[in-house]
């Protein structure tokens, strides 16, 4: 009878139920990220968000999926998460130090998304801002810019001016 070697059958056996465990947590997380897509669609359509800002929560749910399940496979797979944590707060701070330097850009990208989660107005929707007074019609709500339709023409306002300046709802569509 041939010598029997513990040390490969366990190690063969770690990598086998890796794997299997592996396997496991990606259909859990496909399943669980079928069942968030359908309760977005379910509040979506509750709440009468319009498609394009559906789009945009889908997608960012589908990153966070995706980040969450590359960190778990890691850590089953035994990767040292403490550099991989050292090399993303590197990173982080250098886009942090980028997005100082264009403070006026992330403004009106968080107040875009403040505007979509929210939802204080929706296209359609007709609006009267303050200083300089403004009666004008919500065109088009975009992540930086909100485009806005007067006697005049169309033009774009920054996100931002929501939060900054007093708005009256007039008429919701």
């Amino acid at each position: 009878m041939g010598n029997f070697d513990l040390d490969n059958y366990i190690t063969i056996h770690s990598y086998t139920f890796r794997l299997a465990l592996s396997v496991l947590v990606l259909m859990l997380m496909l399943l669980l990220r079928s069942v968030v897509r359908k309760r977005i669609k379910n509040l979506s359509i509750l709440h009468s968000y319009e498609a394009h800002r559906l789009l945009l929560i889908r997608k960012i749910t589908a990153i966070l999926f995706w980040i969450v399940l590359g960190v778990v496979i890691l850590t089953i797979w035994g990767v040292n998460l403490e550099n991989i944590w050292v090399y993303i707060g590197s990173f982080i701070t250098l886009v942090a130090v980028a997005f100082f330097a264009i403070w006026s850009i992330l403004s009106n990208i968080v107040a875009g998304m403040l505007i979509y989660i929210i939802n204080p107005f929706k296209v359609d929707s007709k609006l009267k801002m303050f200083d300089p007074e403004i009666v004008a019609t919500v065109k088009n709500i975009n992540l930086i810019f909100t485009e806005l339709e007067d006697e005049e023409g169309v033009f774009s306002v920054p996100n931002n001016l929501f939060f900054q300046k007093p708005v009256k709802i007039l008429k919701i569509k």
